[in-house]
């Protein structure tokens, strides 16, 4: 069995059934044989009172061996047992007395054995080409006319009485059926039981799994152990020691990041400084395109830096206090203020729609300003001068909602991955939205992109709408 191809749960039932159906074979051969053999003795006991009632009406009178079988006989057993019967009694020289003469002679039989007493003996032979079951009694006769006390035996006589086997094959057929349904039915239930068996005690892996694969991506605590069978005990304690080992490692690259960024914040400000003191000196033309261009790769990459420094503190949120309660209209209208300025610069049309008068969350007012910090900046920076950019706040979410030329649809799946930037020719790190994301995972909000969008009962041929949605 190739077991990366089938699963525990199927490899326990093939190994469980398979030598069940092999024990129920080997004993239903067994419990046909033996229900044979006890149907085949009953048969022959009857076989043997009829040669005894045969046997009985026997007599010897005046020297002469007489006999007189009643019609009686025959007709009784053959609507007693459903087979034919046949009959034959031999003198004591051997010869034919009465009865059927084609039963086989003494000479022709070979005994396969003998029941009751050493006097029967039984045989399967043919009679006109049909099998038969012969049995053969050696019956001693005494004088009639004797004194009982000592009687005078004259000799044995040889009764021979025989029956076709269509009651013995119609028993056997009836006990092969019945034990053939017996033991399918008992195989039915034994494997609805077993697979039920399987089923309920996989069913705490299955649990495991599915708790597995409902947890967030940076979730990387240790697995409870007390909940889980002895035999899969060893297999959770040393994912706890990957985990562990894993979670150490991700703690040193958000140190090391977070320290890498809070290094470089000072170098980029000395460049900036440098830069502006730069404009302020007389130059040519060709040196003026180069300031400039040193200014904007400046400005990049200390947004770069600033980012790095809010996936830093995005990726430690859940060391933050989560439970101060945050209205995310007062801090909407706040961001507004704050972004305001640079969007008149680029001239972007910067507001805030509100339906609610209040829309409160619990979490970390740093990390949320980051989050929809990241919204507007990445909607204000992508769209072209002219356009509009809104939160809109409703009962149970928070939109950033823009009129600018729209995100494609190969991309929608891939932009909140790290450092995707797709076809845009505008400089940035590709990190904003994958901000927004991490963040709203913290905060139990559900992220949704639309582009277009559909807003007022109106579709957009463009633009892009991201929603933060509050779990209910």
């Amino acid at each position: 069995m190739t077991w990366g191809r089938k699963s525990l749960k199927q490899a326990l039932f093939i190994w469980l059934v398979l030598p069940l159906l092999l024990l129920i074979l080997i004993n239903t051969f067994f419990s046909y044989k033996n229900a044979v053999d006890a149907a085949n003795a009953a048969y022959d006991r009857s076989l043997y009172i009829a040669a005894r009632s045969v046997a009985e009406e026997l007599k010897l009178v005046d020297g002469k061996l007489k006999v007189e079988v009643p019609q009686s006989v025959t007709y009784l057993f053959e609507n007693n047992i459903g087979s034919r019967f046949f009959y034959e009694v031999l003198d004591f020289n051997g010869e034919h007395l009465v009865g059927n003469a084609s039963l086989p002679t003494s000479g022709e039989l070979n005994a396969n054995g003998v029941n009751y007493f050493s006097l029967v003996s039984f045989y399967d032979q043919e009679i006109n080409g049909a099998p038969i079951r012969l049995a053969v009694l050696k019956h001693s006769l005494v004088e009639s006319s004797a004194p009982k006390a000592r009687p005078d035996i004259k000799g044995l006589v040889t009764i021979k009485v025989a029956e076709t086997l269509e009651a013995r094959k119609t028993l056997i057929s009836h006990i092969l059926r019945e034990l053939l349904t017996g033991q399918t039915l008992l195989l039915s239930a034994l494997t609805g039981l077993i697979w039920l068996a399987i089923s309920k005690s996989l069913k705490p892996i299955n649990g495991l799994s599915q708790s597995l694969e409902n947890r967030e991506e940076s979730d990387l605590s240790i697995i409870d152990s007390q909940r889980v069978p002895k035999e899969l005990v060893p297999l959770i304690e040393s994912l706890n020691t990957y985990l562990s080992r894993l979670t150490n490692l991700v703690n040193l690259r958000k140190i090391f990041i977070g320290n890498a960024a809070h290094q470089l914040r000072t170098p980029w400000a000395i460049v900036k400084t440098q830069i502006g003191l730069a404009k302020k000196e007389v130059m040519n033309d060709d040196l003026s395109k180069i300031i400039d261009g040193l200014s904007k790769t400046a400005d990049a990459s200390v947004r770069l830096t600033e980012q790095l420094l809010s996936m830093t503190r995005a990726e430690h949120g859940y060391e933050i206090d989560l439970s101060k309660e945050i209205d995310l209209v007062e801090l909407s209208k706040q961001l507004v203020i704050d972004n305001y300025s640079n969007a008149q610069k680029l001239g972007i049309d910067l507001g805030v729609d509100i339906k609610v008068p209040h829309l409160k969350i619990q979490g970390s007012e740093v990390l949320l300003s980051e989050c929809i910090g990241n919204l507007i900046d990445n909607a204000v920076r992508y769209c072209p001068r002219g356009s509009h950019v809104t939160i809109r706040l409703c009962d149970r979410s928070l939109s950033v909602i823009d009129d600018g030329p729209g995100i494609p649809s190969q991309y929608q799946n891939k932009v909140f991955n790290r450092f995707f930037r797709g076809d845009s020719k505008e400089l940035g790190s590709g990190l904003g939205l994958s901000i927004v994301k991490e963040i709203a995972l913290q905060h139990s909000l559900k992220v949704v992109l639309e582009s277009p969008y559909t807003l007022d009962c109106d579709t957009y041929r463009s633009g892009t709408k991201i929603s933060l949605i509050l779990s209910a």
